[in-house]
C-alpha cells in the first residue's frame, strides 16, 4: 500500500497545485488567458514547481520563468544556463535578470539578495508570480521571525497568496508540502536540479536554523516543521481577524488624511488601528520605532509639534492628530504653469488638481490668465467673502487648523500676479465663479 501511495503522489501534487491555482485565479478575475511567471532559481523546489505547471493545460494560461542572477557565486553563470536549458526542454520562455546588491547595502547579504530578487520580480509583466517555498521553508521563517521578536504578522510567515501590486499577485502553491514530498516528485520524474553551495554556509541565519537547529528539534519532536507551519496558519488567522477589526475602527479614527488620537477606543484597539493605518501608507515600523511614536504622540506637550522620522517619511503630530509626510518639508519657488485638470509639479514635490465647484475660480479666468504657484512670504491676505474684509492668511490657517508644515509647503495660486486662491482655504471672491463653471484647486504632497 505504501508503494502505491508513493506512485500516485506526483499526480496528487499536481492536482493540488492546479486546484490552488484555479481558486486564486478565479478570485482575482484575470484575463481569459493569464500569464503565469515562475521564480526559477534552478534548485529542487522551483524545478518541481515549473515541471508541475508545464504539465498542466497550457491552453489555459501563458507560462514563463524568471531566473534572477545575483552574481554572488562563481557558479552563477552556470545556474542561469541551467535554468534556460530546462525551460527550453519544457518549451517555456525564460528571462535571466542580473541584479546588483549595491542599492541594498547595509541589509546583510541575505537581506540584500532577497530585496534585489523581489525587485526583479516586481518588474515582471504577468498576472501571477509563482514561488516554490514549501512547508519546511515556512517553518524556518516562523522560527526566524520568532527569534527576531516579530508579532503575529511575522509569525504568520509567508502567505499562500498576496497582491504584490495592482496588476500582479504572488502565489506559493507548495506551502502544504514538505521538502521530502518535492524530492519524491523529482525522483519519480527523473528531474535534475542545482545545489547552491551557500545553502551549507551556517553563517547565514536561515541556513543555521535549517542545518543545525531544526534537525536537533526534530530528534525530540519529529513533527517540529509541520507544527511550526501550523503556527503560521493560526497566526495568519488571528492577524486577519485583527485586520478586520482595524478596518472597522479606521472609519472612526481617520478624518481626511489625519489620524485622530482622541478616538474612543481601548489602548489595545488604538495600537492595532494605528499600526493598520501606518501599514496602509506603506510604513512598517519595528517595535522600538512604534513605541517611540506612541511616546512622542501622547507624552509631548499640547502645544508641541513632535515628529518621528522613519527612513524618508515622517509621522507628525499637530494638536491631537497625526499626519504622514515626507521627512523633509521642501518649499518651492515661484513657477508659472498651464492650467490643466491635474499636473504633477516636481519643483514643488506635489500634484495640483482642480475639482468642479460653484465656489471655485471661474473657468474663463483660468483660461485667460497667467497661472503661477508662489511660496508664502508672509503678510498675504485673502478676501473670501465678497462684502467682507480681507483677512491675513495666518489667521485663516489657524481657523482652518492647518498644520504648520502644510502652511509652508502649500503653494499660493496667483492669476496675473494677484493672489486668487489657497488650497485648503478657498478662493478670493473676485475670482469666484458666479452662475458659471468653476474649479477649486486641490494640492497633494507626494
Amino acid at each position: 500500500m505504501a508503494s502505491l501511495r508513493k506512485s500516485l503522489f506526483p499526480d496528487a501534487l499536481s492536482l493540488r497545485v492546479e486546484q490552488i491555482l484555479e481558486r486564486r485565479l478565479f478570485s482575482m478575475s484575470p484575463p481569459d488567458k493569464p500569464t503565469l511567471c515562475v521564480g526559477l532559481s534552478g534548485g529542487l523546489d522551483s524545478v518541481v514547481l515549473l515541471h508541475l505547471l508545464a504539465g498542466l493545460c497550457q491552453q489555459r494560461f501563458v507560462l514563463r520563468a524568471i531566473h534572477v542572477h545575483h552574481g554572488l557565486s562563481a557558479n552563477a553563470d552556470a545556474w542561469a544556463q541551467f535554468a534556460q536549458a530546462l525551460c527550453s526542454r519544457l518549451d517555456v520562455e525564460c528571462a535571466v535578470e542580473r541584479v546588483s546588491l549595491l542599492p541594498y547595502a547595509g541589509m546583510g547579504v541575505e537581506g540584500a539578495a532577497r530585496a534585489a530578487r523581489y525587485g526583479a520580480f516586481e518588474r515582471q509583466v504577468c498576472d501571477v508570480l509563482l514561488l516554490a517555498q514549501h512547508k519546511n521553508d515556512q517553518a524556518e521563517t516562523v522560527l526566524l521571525n520568532l527569534l527576531r521578536g516579530s508579532g503575529l504578522r511575522g509569525l504568520a510567515a509567508m502567505p499562500e497568496w498576496r497582491m504584490q501590486n495592482t496588476q500582479m499577485g504572488i502565489l506559493r502553491p507548495l506551502l502544504d508540502f514538505t521538502r521530502q514530498d518535492l524530492a519524491d516528485y523529482a525522483k519519480q520524474y527523473g528531474l535534475e536540479w542545482i545545489e547552491d553551495e551557500s545553502n551549507q554556509d551556517s553563517r547565514y541565519d536561515r541556513n543555521f536554523l535549517r542545518n543545525q537547529i531544526i534537525p536537533q528539534l526534530e530528534t525530540v519532536w519529529p513533527s517540529a516543521s509541520a507544527t511550526l507551519a501550523r503556527v503560521a496558519q493560526h497566526a495568519a488567522e488571528a492577524d486577519d481577524l485583527l485586520q478586520e477589526l482595524a478596518a472597522g475602527d479606521l472609519e472612526h479614527a481617520v478624518q481626511g488624511d489625519a489620524f485622530d488620537l482622541r478616538v474612543a477606543l481601548s489602548p489595545l484597539r488604538l495600537r492595532n488601528v494605528l499600526r493598520y493605518w501606518l501599514t496602509r501608507h506603506g510604513l512598517q515600523l519595528d517595535t522600538r520605532a512604534f513605541e517611540e511614536l506612541l511616546r512622542v504622540a501622547f507624552a509631548a506637550g499640547e502645544d508641541a509639534q513632535p515628529a518621528l522620522h522613519w527612513r524618508d517619511r515622517a509621522i507628525r503630530r499637530y494638536q491631537h492628530r497625526l499626519f504622514i509626510t515626507s521627512s523633509q518639508i521642501l518649499i518651492g519657488q515661484a513657477l508659472a504653469l498651464p492650467w490643466v485638470m491635474q499636473s504633477k509639479v516636481d519643483a514643488w514635490h506635489g500634484v495640483l488638481s482642480w475639482q468642479a465647484s460653484e465656489q471655485g475660480i471661474a473657468a474663463k479666468r483660468l483660461n485667460q490668465a497667467v497661472l503661477e504657484l508662489r511660496p508664502r512670504l508672509g503678510g498675504e491676505s485673502l478676501r473670501l467673502v465678497k462684502d467682507g474684509p480681507s483677512r491675513a492668511l495666518k489667521q485663516l490657517y489657524q481657523e482652518a487648523k492647518m498644520p504648520p508644515w502644510q502652511r509652508q509647503s502649500n503653494p499660493l495660486i496667483y492669476l496675473d500676479g494677484v493672489l486668487a486662491a489657497v488650497p485648503g482655504l478657498g478662493v478670493a471672491s473676485v475670482f469666484r465663479a458666479e452662475g458659471e463653471a468653476g474649479f477649486m484647486p486641490l494640492w497633494r504632497l507626494l
